[in-house]
């Protein structure tokens, strides 16, 4: 197993590696990357490691960048100072983000997800987070006032957008600000679970109440709770018939 360790301090490097060891996690090598610029040249000249180990703020730039760049499929854990790239690192097959100073209980966890994926689809994790099996976030970043916090996905009953502004709703009727984009959201939800009803909701299985055809082949569909979301959402006719799929193999 070849892993990728990307951080431009020394000692934090250093640390990590001897964190691993301690966690018994075998590799069979390690490379080390200090700088965005480094990282790409890297990544554009070799095969793509199993594992990266990512830091974000490079004295070079911001790692995210890279991902704008190159198409990278292998799965990232982020171990990074800052919490607020955490909805960004979605479009980075991020299996977890890791704050520091890193606690030994954390990194067994996030270990311990990178050999649950790659078990479980008997494939490289590479491919299952490149988009050819599923992969979901089970902990979703909200805020409410200036307060950050993440609460598990399926507390959600609905995400929708107003203004520009995405929205997270639970069963108990709160409201929590988001940063993400619903677009980014439906890539990974479990889609067992979630559905895109339109461009402004996506709506958890759980908060369905009923649902009706209606003229022109749409379906009008009622969720719960109400007390953001009042009128009927309607389902277009071009999304009907996907609506009627997922709500039969569930």
């Amino acid at each position: 197993m070849r892993v990728l360790i990307v951080e431009d301090e020394k000692i934090a490097a250093k640390h990590l590696l001897q964190m691993l060891k301690k966690v018994h996690f075998g590799y069979e090598e390690v490379i080390v990357i200090r700088s965005v610029s480094e990282l790409i040249a890297w990544l554009s000249k070799n095969k793509e490691p199993d594992l990266i180990f990512l830091d974000i703020h490079l004295n070079d730039g911001n790692s995210l960048q890279v991902f704008d760049i190159l198409k990278v499929s292998a799965p990232v854990i982020f171990v990074t100072a800052y919490d607020k790239y955490v909805i960004d690192s979605f479009k980075a097959n991020s299996i977890n983000y890791i704050l520091k100073p890193i606690e030994e209980n954390v990194l067994r966890e996030s270990i311990a997800k990178f050999f649950k994926i790659k078990d479980y689809y008997g494939k490289s994790t590479n491919t299952v987070l490149s988009g050819e099996a599923p992969y979901t976030k089970e902990r979703i970043l909200v805020r409410k006032g200036t307060a950050n916090t993440s609460i598990p996905v399926n507390d959600i009953a609905f995400f929708f957008s107003e203004m520009k502004i995405s929205f997270a709703v639970d069963f108990r009727d709160s409201k929590y600000y988001m940063d993400a984009k619903l677009s980014d959201l439906e890539r990974v939800l479990d889609k067992k679970i979630f559905f895109r009803a339109n461009r402004q909701l996506i709506v958890n299985i759980n908060a369905i109440k009923e649902f009706k055809s209606i003229e022109f082949s749409k379906i009008e569909l009622h969720i719960r709770p109400t007390a953001w979301i009042k009128e009927a959402i309607i389902i277009s006719q071009f999304t009907a018939p996907d609506f009627k799929n997922w709500i039969a193999n569930l």
